[in-house]
């Protein structure tokens, strides 16, 4: 049985039901690239940190601004509308990303941009038929 809301709860419903879609997919992005990251030491793959609301423009510490850091960032305080990155600032990320290492092919940071888009799409589908 469908879930009745009041007109002047759709507001809050609905914010609330993406806000829980932004959480997933910002969560889910991280494990997907630690879990794709090519491994030698471990660096990288615990480099990958989750910025929020970041504005300017930063390439392995040449930014124009503070690289975003977790510090700007509280897992589970995910809000629609706001902006998040999922971003390693190492200075070999892009080459890694660009197929460096034997055991990432390039651009699997493309397919992990592409599988998490459908992913948003799929849980905002679902969102759509609960309750």
């Amino acid at each position: 049985m469908a879930r009745r809301i009041r007109l002047d709860q759709i507001g809050e419903y609905s914010e609330d039901k993406l806000n829980q879609l932004m959480r997933v997919v910002v969560f889910e992005t991280d494990a997907e690239l630690k879990a794709r990251s090519p491994v030698d030491t471990g660096r990288f793959r615990a480099s990958w940190a989750i910025g929020e609301n970041f504005v300017g423009n930063y390439d392995a510490g040449t930014s124009t601004s503070t690289a975003p850091v977790s510090l700007n960032y509280a897992l589970g305080n995910e809000k629609i509308g706001k902006v998040y990155n999922v971003h390693n600032s190492l200075p070999y990320a892009e080459p890694l990303a660009n197929g460096s290492s034997k055991q990432a092919n390039a651009g699997w940071v493309d397919v992990v941009a592409r599988q998490m888009t459908n992913r948003a799409r799929q849980l905002a589908d679902q969102i759509g038929k609960q309750d």
